[in-house]
């Protein structure tokens, strides 16, 4: 019987000293799990910010084109020039090159309409070269405004 219970028990032993030995060889999992994970990790996050930024970007062409329909409506001549200036004068104040600047008068409808378009640069296009939407894409904030006077 001790027999028996000699071997059972060393038995366990070794079961119990493989088991530990199996478990330390898994210290190497978290690396290979993080390696893995990294490149899905930072492409969620730069896509974050890109997507941001695009965001941010089209605010502040809104912003521009609200601030000329609204110079626009107000005035009483139809002077392009001074609407051109405002735009570019928010526009600079975020440091945003316009593309184009469209101004579009509708006595019919006694409204004035700007459009201004601006192409967004992706800052990190160097870090992830195979993505489709990499690159430059036009972005566009439009305002229409009713004559005041």
């Amino acid at each position: 019987m001790d027999l028996i219970c000699e071997s059972i028990s060393q038995k366990k032993y070794q079961y119990m000293k493989t088991k530990k030995l199996f478990i330390k060889d898994k210290e190497g999992q978290s690396i290979i799990e993080f390696a893995l994970v990294l490149p899905i990790l930072l492409l969620v996050l730069f896509g974050i910010t890109e997507f941001g930024r695009a965001i941010m970007v089209t605010n502040i062409l809104n912003t521009a084109s609200r601030e000329g329909a609204r110079l626009a409506a107000v005035s009483d001549d139809s002077d392009t020039l001074s609407v051109k200036a405002r735009v570019e004068e928010v526009l600079d104040a975020a440091n945003i090159d316009a593309k184009a600047i469209i101004i579009e008068f509708s006595p019919a409808d006694k409204s004035v309409k700007v459009t201004v378009t601006s192409d967004f640069e992706v800052l990190s296009r160097g870090i992830l070269k195979d993505v489709p939407f990499m690159g430059t894409i036009l972005l566009k904030g439009t305002t229409v405004m009713r004559y005041e006077g």
